[in-house]
């Protein structure tokens, strides 16, 4: 297989339990994931408050995470939002470039994402500014003779119309500015030809890589449910409509839901897509997560997560619920925790959440 697996934790909602995390790491090492990037719209450290440096707490979680991914042997990175520098970039480049000197040099990461999905533009030089900040610290890395993997993904980071209704018309060479004089080497998120894309195709991708000059790293936003609309499901089904792209993109991160191992069950099938198994051989997989995560009930469980991934909890019957809740009880696994927790609303979307 071409194409490296990996796992982007960007999603808006509650921050993981450390532990649930490290599990997850521990599971997705043994189906061909091989990275795992740290960077959750709800860690202020990253995004909202990335202008100051890292305290020492902050540092000691993220060792402590690395210090895990290496035991599994991935590689770890971290996601940095740098919202507003655009708007104060002789002032606020210098913190960046601090914040990031921090990351290789105290934590040594292997994969450094520099993010500006999600926010506004603040000029029409947008582009342009982006571009200038990723050259930047592509030639900042350079210079400490780092090997560490650069990722950039823009504002525009789909076809998707949605993001020009929220944060405005993309400019005419957004995509001809971010990528002018940008090193082959610095990867470019793409999430397809939507935010959420039920498909993503060999020929999209394909056109894709002519616009940016390089193989795309996909963004892939299943099965995140951090949404208004996809809060109220568990997609637990296996990836489907993402074939024939091994050595088409460049790499595949997927972006887990705000449950963290209930993300496991559809984790888990990425690689038999890419092996071409056929779709009986990726169900049967599907089964065994399930099995993983629940004591061996994937039989008893398998119909309910169907509807819950399909139709929603709010589609739930009331008997259906308590059916499932009274199998659920009699598993004592943080997975099942999970599940209790999303049909008591403990996950529901909060739209405080988004900045």
């Amino acid at each position: 297989m071409e194409t490296t697996l990996g796992v982007i934790e960007g999603f808006y909602g509650k921050p993981y339990l450390p532990q649930s995390r490290k599990t997850l790491i521990s599971l997705l090492s043994k189906k061909d994931y091989s990275y795992y990037i740290y960077a959750p719209k709800n860690d202020d450290s990253l995004r909202k408050n990335w202008i100051r440096p890292f305290n020492k707490d902050e540092l000691l979680f993220l060792k402590d995470i690395k210090k895990h991914c290496q035991k599994h042997k991935l590689q770890f990175g971290v996601g940095l939002s740098p919202l507003k520098i655009t708007e104060d970039l002789d002032n606020l480049l210098p913190c960046l470039q601090d914040k990031i000197d921090c990351l290789i040099d105290e934590l040594q990461i292997d994969i450094l994402a520099i993010l500006f999905d999600d926010i506004k533009l603040y000029s029409k030089k947008e582009g342009y500014l982006q571009n200038q900040i990723v050259r930047t610290i592509y030639q900042r890395i350079s210079k400490k003779n780092k090997a560490i993997r650069l990722i950039f993904c823009p504002t525009y980071y789909s076809f998707d119309p949605i993001l020009e209704k929220i944060f405005g018309a993309r400019p005419d060479c957004y995509f001809e500015d971010i990528t002018k004089d940008l090193d082959e080497s610095i990867e470019i998120f793409w999430t397809g030809n939507k935010v959420v894309s039920k498909e993503i195709t060999k020929e999209d991708i394909q056109k894709t890589n002519s616009l940016f000059k390089r193989k795309v790293t996909l963004w892939d936003n299943y099965p995140v449910n951090d949404g208004k609309n996809l809060c109220d499901k568990l997609f637990t089904k296996p990836f489907y409509n993402r074939d024939n792209l091994d050595g088409i993109v460049k790499s595949h991160a997927i972006n887990p839901m705000c449950e963290c191992l209930l993300s496991y069950i559809a984790a888990a099938t990425l690689s038999l897509v890419y092996q071409h198994q056929d779709l009986a051989q990726i169900e049967k997989e599907r089964l065994k997560a399930i099995d993983e995560l629940f004591e061996g009930k994937s039989a008893l469980l398998v119909k309910y997560f169907d509807s819950l991934n399909d139709e929603g909890k709010s589609k739930l019957e009331d008997t259906k619920k308590a059916d499932l809740l009274k199998i659920l009880s009699s598993i004592d696994t943080i997975a099942r925790r999970e599940v209790v927790a999303y049909l008591n609303d403990y996950f529901k979307f909060d739209p405080s959440c988004l900045t």
